[in-house]
């Protein structure tokens, strides 16, 4: 490029330098503009010699046409001198030019002059001639004529002919007669006498005349050849000045040739040095490029082999965390479930927190791993995009329902039609996003906006933008989210935690989408980013899997109950049925302008804080936007009241707890509510401390949760949680004799004792439910709590054994 560049500037100067010579060159004249100059000029001279010829033959004869041939010539010439005169462009030879024009004007006149003086010579010769003939008119007498009297009488001046005819009259008039009638003679003879001595005056007085005239003409004569001389003289000069700068443009012009020739000789000559010196470097530079490219070849390969075996390691790493993982967070929750103190409890907390963390580590390596190796596989199934914006939202907001944000949705109808595309990998994207959304911000609202953009018969262009109004990005760091393990500013870490592959993730699943990622933001006020993804359109129905059922429309269900543990159970069942169940533990946690979607409502009616009654009189009330008058189903453990009881107030149906899935499933249809039809499971098989326990049963554990050991894993450390929270609030009640605190958490603890078929507790549990001071005294609630604390140690210590067993077996 360097040698380019010189070349390049070299050529430009020395063209540069070229073209002033060039125009210096021009500038001098050409040649042909001088030689037409040289012809004009001799042409001119021959024109002055011809002019001088016809001057000569102007004079020599009394002629009037050949003095106007002169005449014209010499305007011929003046013609020619302006001609001339636009060919010259030194002032000196305009100035000789108008001289020579004035002196041609001069010219004229004087041979003008000439012209008339030698026609008064002419007229003086006919006098000479009448005296002649004077001397014979006295031989004879007769009548006189002025034709007779002189010769050439028809070239006389007019006033001469005038003078002459008067005086043949007077002659003719006054000859004298004899008697006979004749002339006197004598009488003729002293008229011609008197006749004669006038004549004789007359050609003395033009004598005088003439010599007057001859001086006159040899002055003119005298001017006449000075004017011939001056022409000669400056048609020599003029022809002298243009030899001599046609002399001096020559030389300029070769000098400006020579001086051209030398520069392109120079320029030539540098050029080829220059060419030689970068051709040896331009060569040097390839051979170490050859030799750069095999290092780098043999780094590449290196370098591939590494990565190769980082993609192994990470693999076989990430495959071996997950077993040691899932161990510490089994024994963690087992170990939550035993006598442990409450610093203890938040050790164990840190611990299963920091498990969570690695394990989702491991997740975004793996993923992360396989989009650097570009082995990640894009699939293209149909969906509904409208489903699969709603059901995300809704997850990611469950997680965060601690902070007090707002989340709206503003989906396009369109998106409610099938597309196709990877929906899984979308979902992916969009829960990176949303959870972001709710990690930096605080308070406020985030707002999901999906639009069909350009959607044509065959294809749409998915645009979901999330808005939150959350801490913001300074625009000098924006550029730096999107680098693996990078965050905008170390304190975010430390305060937000997260390890900065989300986005990265995120943006390289965009665009192997062939999509993008973009992002607007303002430090303070808040962020946007834009998901844009290219989808065909297609009218193929959306096929249920297992793996992508939550992309199809589902059933959506909303579940109110105090009961941790029958909450998770419940949340399982309607995963396995394919419903998608909105869970609260309280009523107050539902906000009335909420996004939420369900078609049903399932609510405990003996809650603490807001009961289930409460909860139908509050959703028909019309404040809560997202009630459109759904069902709502009452599920209730108590037995003194009927169905009509409930049903008059304005509940669909109810459900006695406990309840099974079958029972679940009845109900919906009896309200004309069709769920999806699961494949009847296989009986499953008790291993032995199961089948061996007379303390519980998990027949309707698994009849609801099927074969699936990690529901029912969750469902029963949930229940081992919440039974000793609840075993410490009824502790606490029944020392202070709170008969309302050991209704409400009697109540909250039978269901799942129900479920579990703790028969040996249920009835005391069912006592303490309705329990007051009519019924049971102190030492009667004493009693009934000792015989409870010892029905659940033992369930306890039962619990613990089998998911220990079970745990380890499935390790």
């Amino acid at each position: 490029m360097l040698s380019y560049l010189v070349l390049l500037a070299l050529a430009l100067t020395s063209g540069y330098f070229i073209y002033i010579e060039i125009q210096n060159y021009i500038a001098t004249g050409s040649g042909e503009d001088t030689d037409v100059k040289l012809l004009k000029t001799g042409a001119l001279v021959t024109e002055l010699y011809e002019a001088e010829s016809l001057s000569k033959l102007a004079l020599n004869s009394t002629s009037d046409n050949n003095f106007l041939s002169y005449a014209q010539k010499i305007d011929s010439i003046k013609t020619s001198i302006d001609s001339l005169k636009l060919l010259t462009q030194a002032a000196q030879q305009k100035e000789l030019l108008d001289s020579l024009q004035i002196l041609l004007g001069q010219k004229v006149a004087n041979n003008n002059e000439l012209r008339q003086l030698k026609k008064r010579r002419v007229n003086n010769n006919s006098l000479d001639k009448a005296l002649k003939e004077f001397d014979k008119i006295k031989e004879s007498f007769g009548r006189f004529s002025a034709e007779n009297m002189v010769a050439n009488y028809d070239k006389l001046s007019p006033n001469e002919q005038k003078v002459l005819t008067e005086y043949a009259k007077l002659l003719s008039q006054n000859v004298p007669k004899n008697q006979d009638g004749t002339a006197d003679a004598e009488y003729a003879d002293s008229i011609l006498s008197a006749s004669r001595v006038m004549l004789e005056r007359a050609k003395l007085k033009d004598f005088k005349s003439q010599q007057s005239f001859a001086q006159k003409e040899l002055e003119v004569n005298r001017n006449d050849l000075e004017l011939s001389r001056q022409l000669q003289n400056i048609i020599a000069a003029f022809e002298q000045e243009i030899l001599a700068n046609t002399y001096e443009v020559g030389q300029k012009r070769q000098a400006t040739m020579r001086r051209s020739i030398r520069l392109a000789g120079i320029t030539a000559l540098l050029g080829f040095i220059i060419v030689g010196i970068f051709t040896f470097l331009i060569n040097r530079d390839f051979w170490k490029v050859q030799l750069y490219r095999q290092k780098l070849e043999k780094e590449k390969k290196f370098s591939e082999s590494l990565l190769k075996s980082r993609e192994q390691l990470i693999s076989t790493v990430s495959h071996d965390l997950r077993t040691p993982l899932n161990t510490i967070s089994g024994y963690t929750e087992l170990m939550e479930n035993t006598g442990i103190t409450d610093k203890q409890a938040r050790y164990l907390k840190n611990v299963k927190s920091a498990s969570e963390y690695v394990g989702n580590l491991v997740n975004d390596l793996l993923d992360f791993s396989k989009l650097e190796a570009g082995k990640l596989n894009i699939e293209k199934v149909p969906f509904v995009a409208a489903n699969l914006i709603q059901e995300t939202a809704e997850n990611v907001e469950a997680l965060y329902r601690n902070k007090s944000i707002k989340l709206t949705l503003e989906i396009d109808e369109q998106l409610e039609k099938p597309l196709l595309g990877d929906p899984f990998r979308i979902r992916q994207i969009l829960t990176n996003l949303l959870g972001n959304a709710f990690k930096f911000t605080e308070e406020g609202t985030i707002t999901i906006k999906a639009t069909a953009q350009n959607r044509s018969s065959k294809n749409a262009l998915l645009q979901v933008d999330v808005i939150d109004t959350g801490i913001g990005i300074p625009n000098e760091k924006q550029h730096l989210i999107f680098k693996e393990f990078t965050q905008a500013d170390h304190s975010t870490e430390k305060k937000f935690g997260g390890y900065g592959l989300g986005l990265t993730i995120s943006k390289k699943l965009a665009e192997l989408l062939k999509g993008s990622l973009q992002l607007r933001s303002k430090e303070g006020v808040g962020s946007t980013f834009t998901l844009q993804v290219p989808l065909e359109v297609t009218n193929k129905g959306v096929t249920v899997r297992k793996d992508t059922a939550y992309l199809v429309p589902k059933l959506k269900m909303l579940v109110i109950d105090d009961d941790g543990a029958l909450l998770g159970m419940l949340r399982e069942l309607a995963e396995s049925m394919g419903i998608t169940a909105h869970t609260f533990s309280n009523f107050l946690a539902i906000k009335q302008d909420s996004h939420l979607a369900y078609d049903l409502v399932l609510t405990d009616i003996q809650m603490p804080q807001v009961t289930g009654f409460e909860v139908l009189k509050k959703l028909k009330s019309g404040e809560y936007d997202h009630y459109q008058g759904q069902p709502i189903i009452a599920m209730t453990g108590r037995r003194d009241l009927e169905v009509e009881a409930y049903t008059a107030l304005g509940f669909a149906q109810v459900l006695q707890k406990p309840f099974s899935k079958g029972e679940l499933i009845g109900m919906l249809n009896m309200l004309g509510i069709k769920t999806e039809k699961v494949p009847e499971k296989p009986a499953i098989k008790k291993d032995k401390e199961e089948a061996t326990s007379h303390l519980y049963d998990l027949e309707i554990i698994n009849s609801f949760l099927g074969d699936n050991d990690d529901a029912v894993y969750e469902v029963l450390q949930t229940f081992l949680r919440d039974t000793e929270i609840n075993m410490q609030q009824l502790t606490e009640a029944v020392s202070v004799i709170d008969y309302a605190k050991i209704n409400q958490v009697s109540h909250r603890m039978l269901p799942m004792f129900r479920q579990l078929k703790v028969d040996s507790t249920v009835p005391t549990l069912e006592k303490l439910e309705i329990a007051n001071w009519k019924i049971m005294n102190r030492g009667q609630l004493l009693d009934a709590l000792q015989k409870v604390k010892k029905g659940i140690t033992d369930l306890t210590s039962e619990l613990n054994e089998y998911l220990a067993t079970s745990l380890s077996y499935n390790d």
